[in-house]
């Protein structure tokens, strides 16, 4: 059972069609996707399309280059409703969302398509009055009966003609009436569309390049320079990337006993104990004036290493205050 069509291509490239059934359909760049957009810029789990009752839904999946729709990034993770004519845009793919084939019409493609024919409105013959004949030529006005009006066949528009969807540029619409039945100007502008798509593509997104949760790896060291942090390269980078997204919160607690524990959370991936002066507390010695314990259980192989969390620690501990660290292997799972 179909249950609404997706055109897709790259820009001026050949159009392809899939069709969406009932259920979900992903879509990216991993060869086990319904559909496979295959380009760096495509993640491998991009997106999701999901069908019900007849209403098609779209989800980005986190991807780093995101989705946009109808030119509106779409959040990460959230259902958007599609409607028929919804255009979407994947990297350098353009997918176009059409209900055609659920109602049992399919679209055109880039493959032999034929774009259908628009239905002309039925036309009547226009009768011209007595007073306009003596205007048409005679030998025309000559055959009709004394008295009687000249009756003008109807003419009809030609049609607009169609170019094939993969040898046009897409700017073509933007030129004057005049101009957008050119084949020559859609093919030309196609020299100016491959040179300007990179920089469009690139502006459409620039606010991505700001956020460290999506950021290109590369730009991250120098996302951590607007917040004073040099980044250890041999951490997880889902670790570089959280650190940069909390370093203006961590620097609002920096000396305080919240403040480094969610330091050492975001790199440990545990939560720290940790023990302030005061009585004895689970068993271990009392603590004298400004000396602090830091306590980790770890995995039995965790990589975590000992001088890396000393180094957060003096970063972040008050000082005027020492501090004794003991990393000790978790029992169990």
């Amino acid at each position: 059972m179909d249950a609404g069509v997706l055109a897709y291509a790259r820009r001026g490239g050949v159009v392809r069609r899939h069709a969406l059934t009932p259920g979900v359909t992903t879509i990216g760049s991993a060869r086990d996707n319904q559909l496979v957009l295959d380009d760096d810029a495509v993640a491998a789990r991009h997106l999701r399309i999901s069908v019900e009752d007849g209403q098609a839904w779209i989800t980005d999946l986190g991807s780093a280059t995101g989705t946009m729709l109808n030119a509106r990034a779409l959040v990460p993770n959230t259902r958007n409703a599609l409607r028929d004519g919804d255009v979407l845009r994947v990297g350098p793919f353009y997918l176009r969302y059409s209900q055609a084939a659920a109602a049992g019409t399919a679209p055109p493609d880039g493959a032999g398509g034929v774009a259908p024919s628009v239905p002309s409105a039925p036309v009547t013959p226009t009768v011209m009055p007595p007073d306009i004949a003596g205007r048409v030529p005679a030998r025309i006005a000559a055959q009709l009966p004394p008295g009687q009006g000249v009756v003008v066949a109807p003419v009809r528009a030609a049609a607009r003609p169609v170019l094939p969807a993969d040898s046009v540029s897409s700017y073509l619409p933007y030129l004057p009436a005049l101009y957008q039945n050119s084949e020559f100007l859609g093919r030309f502008l196609l020299i100016f569309e491959s040179i300007l798509d990179p920089i469009e593509r690139s502006i459409d997104q620039l606010d991505r390049l700001f956020d460290p949760r999506v950021a290109p790896e590369a730009l991250l060291p120098w996302l951590a320079t607007w917040v004073d942090l040099v980044l250890n390269e041999q951490w997880p980078l889902a670790n570089r990337r959280a650190l940069v997204r909390a370093a203006a919160e961590l620097y609002r607690w920096r000396g305080t006993r919240r403040g480094l524990a969610a330091y050492l959370r975001i790199y440990t991936g545990v939560e720290p104990i940790i023990d302030e002066p005061g009585p004895a507390l689970r068993g271990s010695a009392a603590l004298p004036a400004h000396v602090f314990r830091v306590v980790l259980e770890l995995p039995a192989d965790s990589p975590i290493e000992r001088h890396v969390v000393e180094a957060i620690i003096e970063s972040e501990k008050p000082a005027h205050t020492a501090y004794l660290l003991e990393m000790r292997t978790r029992e169990g799972p």
